[in-house]
């Protein structure tokens, strides 16, 4: 938390800049001490101190994996965050602070700030801890969350661009404009607008809380009200004060503390998993609370792969109104499945900054992660009205909206239409037709050749229709570019030959489900042996595949060669392990990895494209 206030000051007072180069400061280890140099010097001597802690929080973290659930799984994402940062920190002083850079620090720097509170919070919860809070309470408070991280996000850029200034008024911009013509009116109108949205959601959260009666769960919460109140009025004093330095200080301490108070009650929220397991001291004790593995979410065929959670079915309708939109709004984002979403996002918004690193507008950048979530959401939900039947049959699918009866098949149906027009209006409107093009047409493959034809009909089901969870990449380079080029052409490729032996890593431990469905997925048809040999020789010509962006194309330079020669020559020896079997539970471990494998692999090319 600290480090994060101490980034703040090194913005606020212009320090950014003081130390020129990386990781040395004017080309020394220990520079003169003194004026900007001071202050930004100090941030990265507490930034390495904050490696520290962290590299030894994990260590601990993964001796006691066995006992303490999640703490092995939080401990890497901790470590993955740190990395990012540190990388992040050099590439942002290398292209002197441009403010989506600027942004983009801060945002994973809150990002990793919520990954230690959480772990902390994990870590002082008891072994059996008692406090079950309801699946919807859960979601709730994870949206809160969730919504107060992008706020920051828009108000680092803002902090950081011509938008700080752009409506010196309250409440409106101008004196009286809703929305003035000129790009910075409206990200700084943005910020606004989302600060509200984000109060709902606390105030929202706050209330849930307090009717649960978990006293840790109503501190929280209204430890998080308090802090969006104060928050508020730190918004208005900024603009009021014309940016004084302590004010922008104090508005993000805030929002970090408001953003840490929010994990912190997404984490206590979070039941821990019953499983027993043996004593991590091998002494064959079993320990209470040990962690419970489940299903990752995946990018195609989510309708019979994503995971449902076990919920106790309620008693009666909610009290209220507003109680009963909340659960109506809840089943039909279901219908969207955000999960899966949000790792075609992430491979859509990479490749637009890899296809235009330094020129990409943010409106663009917007629309086009506005109409691919309705893209997307239009696929899933047409795809969950078709498998309604299969669905109704796999226990992890049985209690989505639809099989369980809380969303009629017809609704389904329009909800998907609305959405996928909605996409296609977006962005032919707001992007390129080309965009909407190629965003149509993963629509139309994902419904009509996957779900509707090969999905029931061939063991190579997925690796055919995998070419729908591999069209985002083509949809973000062509928005950013107006075109299609080769490099576009591979991250499709790259996609494409990772969906098999990720999703089949998941059916080898699912088979009896698929058979029950009567779906013929390859563990079902062809047996164990030939999907384990079959996701070995797919991770082989992925590695292929990601490489070629080096040599023969020169489209990514060093950093990416290096980083995608790390991340495959792991996803190769887990697949090589999971081929000769010897161990149980390595199929899901190459699920996991392969999720985590695409994100930093599409984030490996963001960094080499910065750099250079």
């Amino acid at each position: 938390y600290l480090l994060v206030l101490a980034g703040g000051l090194v913005r606020i007072t212009g320090a950014g800049l003081a130390c020129p180069d990386w990781p040395l400061c004017h080309g020394r280890i220990v520079p003169p001490l003194e004026g900007l140099v001071l202050i930004e010097y100090g941030h990265r001597l507490l930034a390495a101190a904050v490696s520290v802690l962290v590299l030894a929080t994990a260590l601990s973290a993964w001796r006691v994996r066995a006992a303490v659930p999640r703490a092995g799984r939080l401990a890497v994402l901790v470590l993955a965050l740190l990395a990012a940062q540190i990388v992040l920190g050099g590439v942002t002083v290398k292209l002197r602070l441009t403010p989506g850079l600027v942004a983009t620090h801060l945002g994973v720097a809150m990002l990793l700030l919520g990954a230690v509170v959480a772990q902390a919070a994990n870590a002082l919860r008891p072994a059996a801890d008692p406090v079950f809070a309801p699946p919807g309470f859960r979601r709730l408070a994870a949206a809160a969350a969730a919504a107060t991280f992008v706020m920051i996000l828009i108000g680092g850029y803002v902090g950081s661009s011509a938008a700080a200034v752009a409506c010196p008024s309250l409440p409106l911009c101008r004196g009286g404009t809703l929305l003035p013509p000129d790009a910075p009116a409206h990200v700084h109108m943005l910020h606004r607008f989302w600060a509200l949205i984000v109060a709902v959601l606390v105030v929202w959260t706050a209330a849930a809380a307090t009717r649960l009666g978990v006293r840790r769960l109503a501190i929280a919460a209204h430890l998080a009200l308090l802090g969006v109140v104060v928050q508020v009025a730190a918004g208005v004093l900024n603009v009021a004060l014309r940016l004084t330095p302590a004010v922008q200080g104090l508005h993000l301490g805030l929002a970090a503390a408001l953003f840490a108070a929010l994990v912190i009650l997404t984490t206590l929220a979070i039941p821990v998993p019953e499983t027993v397991t043996a004593s991590p001291m091998g002494d064959g004790a079993p320990r209470a609370g040990a962690r419970s593995r489940r299903p990752l979410p995946t990018i195609a065929g989510g309708s019979i792969d994503e995971p449902a959670d076990g919920l106790a079915w309620p008693d009666a309708a909610p009290r209220t109104a507003l109680g009963r939109t909340a659960e109506t709004a809840r089943d039909y984002l279901a219908l969207m499945k955000p999960r899966i979403i949000l790792l075609l996002l992430i491979t859509t918004i990479t490749t637009m900054i890899v296809a235009s690193p330094h020129h990409l507008p943010v409106a663009a950048l917007l629309l086009t992660v506005l109409g691919g979530t309705l893209a997307a959401g239009s696929a899933n939900a047409f795809n969950m009205y078709v498998d309604r039947d299969i669905d109704a049959i796999m226990r992890r699918t049985c209690l989505r909206p639809v099989p369980a009866g809380r969303v009629r098949p017809s609704q389904a149906l329009v909800f998907g239409a609305v959405t996928g027009a909605l996409s296609v209006g977006v962005m032919a409107v707001g992007v390129n037709l080309l965009a909407a093009a190629l965003s149509t047409a993963g629509i139309l493959f994902y419904v009509g050749v996957y779900t509707l034809w090969l999905k029931r009909a061939t063991p190579h089901n997925i690796v055919i229709g995998g070419a729908a969870g591999a069209v985002p990449p083509l949809v973000g380079w062509a928005a950013a570019t107006g075109r299609v080029e080769a490099p576009a052409l591979v991250l499709f490729a790259i996609v494409f030959l990772w969906t098999p032996p990720h999703f089949w890593a998941l059916a080898l431990g699912k088979a009896d489900d698929y058979r029950a469905a009567g779906v013929p997925m390859l563990p079902v048809v062809r047996g164990e042996r030939e999907t384990r040999r079959q996701i070995f020789l797919y991770s082989l010509v992925l590695t292929a595949a990601t490489l070629a962006l080096y040599v023969p194309l020169h489209a990514l330079g060093p950093i990416y060669a290096a980083a995608a020669a790390v991340l495959d020559a792991v996803f190769v020896v887990l697949a090589w392990a999971v081929l000769a079997g010897r161990r149980p539970g390595l199929e899901m471990a190459l699920f996991g990895y392969s999720i985590l494998y695409l994100g930093l692999l599409f984030t490996a090319m963001v960094i080499d494209k910065l750099v250079r």
